[in-house]
């Protein structure tokens, strides 16, 4: 039944984007059947299912958090001043019914990805294509409906980035992102051919670049500053980590860092809308990132241990908002992942889940695997968590999907590879076959 998990973990990357990014209840309702299947029938064969101590890390990490939503809600706590005077921590009391289904779907992927790629070896090239799949029909909805003159996500016509290329997304941050990702996936596709020429390379595997150059249009297109520069790190980032000779491996990354720096300067200037864009951070009277972070920092000020609870960040943006931010918007988010659980869980939860992410990094640098394997997990993270640090996005499961994925398959094929030769502390996991597709 391998097939079949495997068709419901790949499923999820196509469909999530389509699903209006896939955070609606609905839609992770989909995505959480999905999941479901694909682990049913990875047990429908007994001694199948594998079991890991990360994969024991990750459920305990899920329960506390769950947990501690839970009591945030409790009419147990002090009432709290004015003018939030309950007798409990959340502000929205249900709030907490939000938060555990997309945990427990996202532990359940976890568990699911672990399982495949246990009996995969070669996932990591099936959900590199995937995400290309993916991107590819992003990008067919984004070019028809600018062709068509069409203000829609295919859901709804748009309310905000009109003219902007957001494919079925609402936001053309995600659409930049995920775009980004399969620029990425492109280039580490392309790297799978192992011929030793230029030219045979580029003829067996050229394909791959091409698309390579069409979703970094596709960035540009967006209009998104942040979903640009994300980009820009991501792709520098594979190409310096790839550089097979370690002698020159300091001025290939010098030559790298500088065409990366003119390639995005003549990009920036040859899109109008992307060089105003860009213009626009300079401009004193715009409202910025800052004065929403800036009220993020008052509210969490305000209860730095405890936090505010689920689905209250509108409210406490609202009560503590700085006199230069638009009271007349619905700040949902203060547009930086980590703020925003810091108003919702406290300081110390999101303390406790920076370091467990680092010890997880560390851990996952300490893996034998082959350059271009480590370096595209690598770079899917130092982009996730720029896209964290600008945006909400981030959060969605149509972009959380390829990164939990990668690295999940990642974590399995390491640890699996270290325990199968203990003795060989130079062994290294290998890509699977030479890919000749274009």
């Amino acid at each position: 039944m391998l097939w079949l998990a495997q068709i419901c973990l790949m499923a999820q990357i196509i469909l999530a984007p389509i699903l209006l990014g896939g955070l609606r209840p609905w839609a992770l309702g989909i995505l959480a059947i999905l999941t479901g299947i694909g682990i049913l029938a990875v047990c429908v064969r007994p001694g199948l299912m594998r079991t890991g101590r990360y994969l024991g890390y990750v459920w305990l990490t899920i329960g506390a958090i769950i947990g501690w939503s839970i009591i945030q809600s409790l009419p147990v706590w002090p009432v709290q001043p004015y003018p939030f005077d309950l007798p409990r921590i959340a502000l929205a009391p249900y709030g907490w019914q939000n938060v555990a289904p997309y945990l427990i779907w996202l532990g359940g992927l976890v568990t699911l990805t672990t399982q495949v790629a246990h009996m995969q070896p070669r996932l990591f090239i099936i959900i590199a294509r995937t995400i290309v799949i993916t991107c590819t029909l992003q990008l067919v909805l984004a070019t028809s409906a600018e062709l068509m003159g069409w203000q829609t996500t295919f859901w709804f016509a748009k309310q905000a980035h009109s003219g902007d290329w957001t494919g079925s997304f609402a936001n053309r941050n995600a659409f930049g992102t995920l775009m980004g990702f399969g620029m990425v996936a492109c280039l580490f596709l392309y790297d799978q051919n192992r011929a030793l020429s230029i030219a045979k390379r580029l003829d067996h595997a050229g394909g791959w670049l091409a698309l390579a150059i069409v979703f970094t249009v596709a960035v540009i297109q967006s209009h998104s500053r942040l979903a640009f520069v994300m980009a820009v790190i991501g792709g520098g980032l594979f190409m310096i980590q790839n550089v097979p000779i370690p002698r020159h491996r300091l001025i290939r990354s010098i030559f790298i860092l500088l065409a990366g720096v003119v390639i995005s300067a003549v990009a920036v200037m040859a899109s109008p809308e992307l060089l105003a864009r860009f213009t626009d951070l300079g401009r004193a009277d715009l409202i910025q990132r800052d004065d929403v972070w800036a009220t993020a920092l008052h509210g969490i000020a305000a209860r730095p241990v405890t936090g505010w609870g689920a689905n209250a960040i509108a409210l406490v943006m609202a009560h503590f908002s700085t006199p230069d931010l638009n009271a007349n918007a619905h700040w949902f988010s203060s547009h930086n992942l980590w703020l925003d659980g810091a108003l919702v869980f406290g300081i110390p939860v999101m303390v406790i889940t920076f370091c467990l992410g680092c010890i997880a990094l560390k851990a996952l640098v300490s893996l034998p695997l082959a350059s271009d394997i480590r370096a595209l997990v690598i770079a899917f993270l130092v982009m996730a968590l720029a896209e964290s640090i600008g945006d909400w996005v981030m959060i969605m499961p149509a972009l959380i999907l390829p990164v939990a994925m990668m690295t999940v398959a990642t974590f399995a094929t390491g640890f699996a590879a270290r325990r199968a030769t203990p003795l060989h502390a130079g062994h290294v996991v290998q890509p699977p076959a030479p890919d000749q597709a274009t």
